[in-house]
């Protein structure tokens, strides 16, 4: 895959993770809320028509198989070894974003609320977490949406326990550093830079 990013549907999402049924292809259904269609026939079918005419799927003997980028992210996808998921929210705007990483890359996706996703290679390994903290970062003291605002992120791993860490930046006064495991969660308030800092090594912890 290029840097050039490649922009997904939902339905086209739901017909590429089911030509590979892995458990990892079945946590990303999930991540992405599409594990409540995957017995939907219609959207399957549907996504399968439109991976052909553009040219991202192709017939394989019986199967339809991804073909060019496509195939790429069906790649990482079901060979994925860890998932971040970003939110990014203020009182007026929402962000959700997903880091996926395997042995064979990753990738970024760029949830939409309209289900119509961009995708794009990002370096694996440590570099996911560090470009994770980095949009968190500069999300928070940048302010370009407003304050209070959010970065929460959720990190998945194999064999690992998930984490779970939020940072709300006010205008004034400490910032809110929530973190814990799925549901039992520690807040406690620390200075801006503190705070930050403590929140990058929570994730990276």
């Amino acid at each position: 895959m290029t840097d050039t990013e490649l922009r997904m549907t939902d339905h086209e999402l739901l017909a590429l993770l089911s030509m590979t049924p892995t458990e990892s292809a079945a946590v990303a259904l999930g991540l992405l809320r599409l594990d409540q269609h995957s017995d939907n026939q219609l959207l399957h079918n549907a996504g399968l028509t439109t991976l052909m005419v553009r040219g991202l799927a192709a017939p394989q003997g019986e199967k339809i198989v991804p073909v060019d980028k496509c195939a790429v992210v069906a790649s990482v996808l079901s060979k994925a070894q860890e998932w971040l998921e970003i939110t990014l929210t203020t009182p007026s705007s929402s962000h959700v974003l997903f880091a996926v990483g395997s042995n064979v890359g990753a990738v970024l996706l760029s949830i939409s609320p309209y289900g119509v996703h961009d995708i794009q290679p990002i370096e694996s390994g440590p570099a996911m977490l560090e470009l994770a903290l980095h949009l968190a970062g500069e999300y928070l003291t940048g302010a370009a949406e407003g304050l209070p605002a959010t970065a929460a992120v959720r990190r998945l791993q194999v064999d690992a326990e998930t984490a779970v860490v939020q940072l709300t930046a006010v205008e004034s006064g400490d910032w809110l550093l929530r973190r814990g495991g799925e549901t039992d969660f520690t807040e406690e308030s620390h200075p801006a830079a503190e705070a930050l800092e403590k929140f990058k090594a929570a994730l990276a912890g």
